[in-house]
């Protein structure tokens, strides 16, 4: 996932003309999140309770220049919040897979398309450690919009779901994801397992995964509908349907 100009601050955006975009996104972020049931309702604090702050990034999409507003939660050491539980390991794909799977769909004569799911930590459970959000201006913004009453004065958000940044989300995500894609039918390389295959509608079918982003080579877009309808059953939100691909990753893929 490639993103332009990664340095924009709320207090730099509130300054700008296209600020209402930027509002906006914000609300359509935590509006995503409502969809995944990511919050409990607010409660109040104790002294035992793990709070996390929110973090908002505010970045342009480089591949359709869409403005993005992601809130995450500070689950990094330096708060002494966090309690790292289970397992943090989370694969990626590596470059030489990456060229595998481009050379067998060339070799093949496949179409590659691409798709990109939202939120996609959202959609996998919580991690071990029961934890919770401190809501700031933006998240008190948009309670109040959206359920008429303010958050109490000091009450804090339970999280329900894989939040990106508690360090267990990135895999909770991959294992969620796996088991959604062996459900049906893909089958993981031994030793690239971000690359799978499988038979779908009776045609041999190549799947590559970067943490959200997804590229499936076929040999026509309705085997990739069939596919995408099949990860939405499974889904709070549907999965984003880009066309045919022409960036992954940071590099740009020439299809002809």
């Amino acid at each position: 996932m490639v993103w332009a100009n990664n340095k924009l601050t709320r207090r730099i955006l509130l300054q700008q003309t296209d600020w209402d975009e930027w509002a906006e996104s914000e609300f359509t972020q935590l509006d995503q999140y409502a969809l995944q049931h990511m919050f409990g309702q607010p409660c109040p604090v104790t002294k035992k309770d793990a709070v996390f702050h929110l973090i908002w990034t505010y970045v342009v999409k480089e591949l359709d220049g869409r403005k993005k507003a992601r809130c995450t939660c500070d689950g990094s050491s330096r708060t002494g919040q966090v309690r790292v539980l289970d397992h943090t390991f989370a694969n990626s794909i590596e470059q030489t897979g990456s060229r595998i799977f481009y050379a067998i769909a060339a070799a093949e004569n496949l179409l590659v398309f691409r798709a990109d799911v939202s939120n996609a930590f959202g959609e996998a459970p919580p991690p071990k450690q029961g934890f919770f959000i401190k809501p700031d201006k933006p998240y008190h913004d948009w309670y109040l919009a959206r359920y008429g009453i303010p958050i109490p004065a000091g009450w804090v958000i339970p999280v329900l779901a894989a939040m990106q940044g508690h360090p267990e989300s990135p895999r909770l995500w991959e294992k969620h994801c796996d088991k959604i894609l062996r459900s049906l039918g893909f089958t993981p390389m031994v030793h690239e397992p971000c690359l799978y295959s499988g038979i779908i509608a009776h045609e041999k079918v190549y799947f590559k995964r970067q943490v959200d982003d997804f590229a499936i080579a076929c040999t026509n877009d309705h085997i990739a509908t069939i596919i995408y309808d099949a990860i939405d059953e499974q889904l709070h939100i549907p999965i984003k349907r880009q066309g045919l691909l022409t960036l992954y990753n940071g590099l740009d893929v020439h299809q002809s």
